[in-house]
């Protein structure tokens, strides 16, 4: 077992426990596009950890390379204020995404802001560190979608399939077929 530090703006969450599914050696993300050859804008990744007490912890972290006009800060969940020299080069204006129903800056064809110095906003990590009791408590969590309107769904992503397979090779206690019961 290892010391694992996960840190966010607000808080740093401590554990001891191994890493079985995701993680840098065997990542499970949704950075890369359908074709595996372009970068998403937005994207997730994923790891589970097993703690000594045979307990998991499973971490999962939405990143950005969104970029956004001061003035739209009201749309931004995390925003965070940063130089425009200081944007990843691959950086994305919110303005020429598609909207999807969400809120977005003008959709003017910016190129960043003009003058030396002046400062953007930057969509910062999401951080989303749970604890589960057992195997049937993690595969209840990956599956289930709670939406802003209190509605929820039960449904197993791509990237969580392949959370739950890595985690199936790396621990006993997944094999086996532990199989939620979902209550609707």
């Amino acid at each position: 077992m290892t010391l694992v530090r996960i840190e966010d703006e607000r808080a740093v969450y401590e554990f001891d426990a191994e890493i079985i599914a995701g993680g840098p050696d065997s990542p499970v993300s949704t950075a890369l596009g359908a074709r595996s050859d372009w970068q998403r804008p937005r994207w997730m990744e994923a790891a589970l950890y097993r703690k000594p007490d045979r307990t998991y912890v499973l971490h999962q972290v939405n990143y950005s390379l969104v970029w956004h006009l001061v003035s739209g800060e009201g749309h931004v969940r995390k925003p965070g204020r940063v130089p425009w020299s200081q944007l990843d080069r691959d950086a994305v204006y919110c303005g020429s995404l598609p909207g999807r129903g969400r809120e977005q800056c003008p959709k003017a064809g910016r190129r960043g802001p003009r003058g030396a110095g002046q400062v953007v906003l930057a969509e910062l990590p999401q951080h989303k560190v749970s604890s589960h009791p057992d195997t049937r408590a993690v595969i209840t969590a990956v599956m289930t979608a709670r939406r802003p309107d209190g509605s929820v769904s039960v449904a197993l992503s791509g990237p969580m399939r392949e959370l739950l397979d890595q985690a199936e090779a790396n621990d006993p206690a997944f094999r086996g077929g532990a199989k939620p019961v979902m209550r609707m």
